[in-house]
């Protein structure tokens, strides 16, 4: 069984996570007595990095995408030696659309220009999408996350808000609970995920990914905030190393409204998306 023993982040539309990074990459409070001090932040208060979309260009089936990275008090651009490595990465980029169902995970590549990056991809939906950099600066050492329009010219989608606790990817069952059926704004809960497969067995045999053996990324309905939850505790060191067939985590949404929820696992070689959909309440 593998806990996730940390607490949820949500952050702001341009915002920045202001935690201290050591040499592992954490998007969450370790020490779990601090639950109660989570907060939303804005990137006035925290972030450094700005990021701009340069270009778009079709290439056959897939779309090529330069994004410029930038340091927001001089306008001058973020070379990688200026972002620290974070779960084997220096940019995760986080894309969604405003349905809230094509979520993709996507790691840029250098241009032989600084602070210019650059990815193909191929969006699911014909429909608007936001790109979110998760960036951990060397200047700040604070987790950071900063936002753009990837596509916004399209008719704005309507999202599903059903909440639903169990998917099924590719003949693997993934059921999600928390230890309170409610989910109220500001408190934290205990969620779990169990993985089976198409026999009902639990799955012993979850990869690593990027250093984890678990994402899981949230979205809210507004489209203004992310979530992103890495395991804790005994994380994988080498490519054999295995987990499962529990993933449990604290959450604390700070904000009421609908979150879609994302876990990412590797199962056989074959990295998997698993989709979620919890309803938050106000608090009375």
């Amino acid at each position: 069984m593998l806990k996730l023993m940390s607490y949820t982040i949500l952050v702001g539309l341009f915002g920045s996570l202001p935690l201290q990074a050591g040499s592992r990459h954490n998007h969450l409070a370790m020490n779990t007595s601090k639950i109660g001090n989570d907060h939303q932040f804005t990137s006035k208060e925290h972030a450094v990095i700005k990021v701009s979309v340069i270009k778009q260009e079709n290439i056959h089936e897939k779309t090529l995408v330069q994004i410029k990275l930038t340091r927001i008090k001089d306008d001058q651009p973020i070379a990688l030696n200026d972002l620290k490595e974070a779960h084997t990465q220096k940019v995760h980029l986080l894309i969604i659309d405003d349905s809230l169902t094509d979520y993709h995970h996507i790691h840029p590549e250098t241009t032989n220009k600084v602070g210019v990056y650059q990815f193909e991809w191929t969006p699911k939906i014909n429909g608007n999408y936001r790109l979110w950099a998760d960036l951990l600066p060397v200047e700040t050492n604070q987790q950071q996350y900063v936002a753009v329009d990837l596509i916004k010219d399209k008719k704005v989608a309507e999202i599903d808000k059903a909440s639903f606790m169990q998917s099924t990817v590719e003949g693997y069952t993934f059921k999600l609970s928390f230890e309170n059926e409610n989910l109220i704004a500001g408190n934290p809960v205990m969620g779990k995920i169990i993985v089976t497969n198409e026999k009902g067995e639990p799955v012993k045999t979850l990869e690593p990914v990027m250093a984890a053996y678990a994402h899981i990324v949230g979205f809210s309905e507004n489209q203004q905030s992310v979530v992103h939850l890495h395991p804790m505790g005994t994380e994988p060191t080498k490519k054999a190393d295995r987990g499962g067939p529990e993933l449990e985590f604290h959450l604390q949404p700070m904000s009421p409204g609908f979150i879609k929820l994302f876990a990412q696992v590797k199962i056989n070689g074959k990295e998997l998306f698993v989709p979620f959909g919890i309803n938050i309440k106000a608090k009375a």
